[in-house]
């Protein structure tokens, strides 16, 4: 099924955050209670999905932030550096609304965040797109989407020449 039109923008106050729930508490807490306060601290900036003739309705969301990745050391490492942390760009609490989960919403979602990704790696140094799945289900959807495990912790990760590959031709 190919899911209805969409529009993705910044977070802002004209956003109806209390009425969104993905399933995950954690998930949808963050997102009605702390994401006003770690985006005014710069320590992310949170992007939602809304239906073009629901301005107000969230019906999913993802962040964006800075951070680096301890490189591993085995043969599939993500990256030879030689240096011991990677620079690499998370996308972070990625959350569907459950009114319209398992009708592709999620997939538009992850790929609205690696297109930004994308554009970000060209203008401040990222060497690996990072997701930190929030239970074996989040992992198996970013699997999907060629993410592999990270073997110094639980994330996972997308080589970003990966991801500028992907939108190649979209430019």
């Amino acid at each position: 099924m190919i899911p209805e039109p969409f529009r993705a923008e910044p977070l802002g106050k004209h956003h109806d955050r209390a009425a969104f729930s993905c399933g995950v508490t954690e998930l949808d807490t963050y997102l009605q209670r702390y994401v006003g306060r770690n985006q005014r601290r710069n320590l992310i900036r949170r992007f939602v999905l809304i239906k073009p003739d629901e301005l107000q309705r969230i019906v999913g969301c993802s962040t964006l932030s800075n951070a680096t990745a301890i490189r591993d050391h085995d043969e599939d490492a993500p990256l030879m550096s030689p240096y011991p942390e990677i620079p690499a760009l998370p996308i972070g609490r990625l959350a569907v609304d459950r009114s319209v989960q398992g009708k592709g919403w999620g997939r538009r979602l992850l790929m609205h965040a690696l297109e930004r990704a994308a554009r970000l790696s060209k203008e401040s140094a990222s060497a690996l797109g990072l997701v930190d799945p929030v239970d074996v289900r989040a992992a198996t959807f970013y699997a999907r989407y060629g993410f592999r495990p990270l073997a110094s912790d639980r994330r996972m990760y997308l080589p970003m020449k990966d991801i500028r590959a992907t939108f190649a031709d979209a430019r």
